[in-house]
């Protein structure tokens, strides 16, 4: 008898170990996509506007959740994806200068995040929504091969779980229009950091356009989830790389070029149709990735696990060379108070940025208007030829940040609480800041003024063209009816 209760004991013993192995087996990585718009701001339906049509965004919305203060850490594409893939502030491993003329390799033990999904079994893709037989934007500012393991999801083995990039060129300019939802000029409202203008509203309409085309796009992304059966183990993320693509909002680290829109959908692990207030980075993003997967976070990384409960106290900002305009900006912001520090404030806002000045009608506007004595408070303050080192601004009160607080006495604690937060932080992440040589900063001017005189040649005119020739091909085009 004790033989045969020695014999059940064992075949239970086993037949648990071989229960509990099975299930250690089985046990399945959720896949993770990152849904990555070019210069998409917060102009979206699930975000307040009331004039774009996004009703697939709108409804990731309600399926997942809704960061309403998520923001970039760069205000341009190569820096701020630089800082994402790395999960590191851009200014701590020479990512910040856009389209870095002398590219090196990461530091020894700084990885991009491909290879961090990678060693845990990860197939990492990077490819075009439109198209995602081709290699999507990277523009990294370091130098390297290999990120990908494809451009598409199904080239990955059977039953191995992916990590996901898929690229949406919208609504980075040049703008496209919407034939099947258009909008109409007139009717739009405009945001009130721009001048209510004829030319405005056409760009801001064709911008809003341009937004639905991504809209599109993203429908197909989940529409495909949907159908391969993947919707249900895939977290998807969907955001801008920085903010939209407008005078004194893309490149500047006011609100228009750091605010980003960003959604995430974790079905039955997220609570659908909720909203988040807190800060949120796209540096945090990177981190909670990893988590969602259960890698990791190194060390060296700047992010908090923030899609997964974790806090963030400051959101920081960094701007530096931007094509042919150098710069020397950073900011902080606590989320009702933001401080930027100019550190280069002898330059003038409206100094001269090829990319813009060819294809921002604002750019030109700004300074016909000027000329003429049109471009009234507060517009006008932007075209200041120096700047002040500081600019403290109440976003509460003052969303559109037009009314400097840094000479306020009532605030002064305010700001020295922010400088002296910022100052801490950059002292540990700027130690080793690279600084471009001459050299570098002379063959970005000059590849910079070649893409403006191209793009003149294509508009039909000449590379010394007037504020006023040029203010004529965008009334020609942007006020055809």
């Amino acid at each position: 008898m004790d033989n045969i209760l020695k014999f059940v004991v064992a075949i239970f013993l086993v037949t648990v170990a071989v229960s509990c192995t099975s299930k250690k087996e089985v046990k399945v990585q959720p896949n993770i996509l990152w849904i990555n718009c070019d210069d998409l701001g917060r102009e979206l339906a699930c975000y307040g506007n009331t004039d774009v049509y996004t009703p697939n965004m709108d409804k990731l919305a309600k399926q997942g959740v809704k960061y309403v203060n998520a923001y970039a850490n760069a205000p341009v594409c190569s820096a701020s994806r630089s800082s994402q893939i790395t999960g590191t502030y851009p200014s701590a491993y020479n990512l910040l200068n856009h389209r870095t003329m002398d590219r090196v390799p990461l530091e020894e033990g700084v990885v991009p995040i491909m290879e961090l999904f990678r060693k845990e079994g990860y197939f990492c893709t990077n490819g075009w929504a439109h198209k995602m037989t081709k290699n999507g934007k990277e523009d990294y500012n370091f130098s390297g091969k290999n990120f990908f393991d494809g451009t598409d999801w199904n080239q990955r083995a059977e039953g191995q779980p992916f990590f996901a990039q898929v690229q949406i060129h919208e609504p980075h300019r040049v703008f496209v229009e919407d034939k099947e939802h258009p909008l109409d000029a007139d009717e739009i409202t405009i945001p009130e950091v721009y001048p209510d203008h004829p030319i405005i509203r056409a760009d801001w309409k064709l911008y809003l356009e341009s937004v639905q085309t991504a809209d599109k796009r993203v429908g197909y992304i989940l529409d495909r989830l949907e159908k391969e059966g993947l919707a249900d183990n895939t977290i998807v993320i969907l955001f801008g790389d920085h903010g939209r693509p407008h005078l004194r909002d893309k490149q500047w680290l006011y609100e228009g070029g750091l605010a980003i829109p960003l959604i995430v959908r974790y079905p039955k692990k997220m609570n659908a149709g909720s909203v988040y207030e807190g800060l949120v980075s796209l540096v945090d993003v990177t981190a909670s990735s990893l988590k969602f997967a259960g890698i990791k976070v190194q060390e060296y990384m700047h992010g908090k696990d923030v899609l997964n409960g974790e806090k963030r106290e400051y959101m920081f900002g960094f701007r530096q060379r931007c094509g042919d305009a150098v710069d020397n900006i950073r900011s902080i912001t606590d989320g009702r108070y933001k401080l930027i520090w100019n550190r280069m404030p002898e330059l003038p806002y409206m100094q001269l940025t090829s990319y813009k000045k060819l294809q921002y009608p604002a750019f030109t506007l700004y300074k016909v208007l000027d000329k003429k004595g049109e471009l009234k408070a507060p517009y006008n303050q932007f075209m200041a030829e120096t700047r002040p080192e500081f600019e403290l601004y109440d976003l509460k009160n003052d969303p559109n940040e037009f009314i400097n607080l840094a000479e306020s006495k009532e605030h002064t604690k305010i700001q020295k609480r922010l400088y002296g937060e910022l100052s801490s932080m950059l002292n540990e992440v700027e130690k080793n800041m690279f600084v471009e040589s001459p050299e570098a900063i002379e063959r970005a001017k000059q590849g910079s003024h070649a893409f403006l005189v191209n793009g003149f040649k294509k508009k039909g005119l000449k590379p010394d063209a007037s504020d006023e020739e040029i203010l004529q091909k965008w009334e020609e085009k942007l006020l055809k009816n």
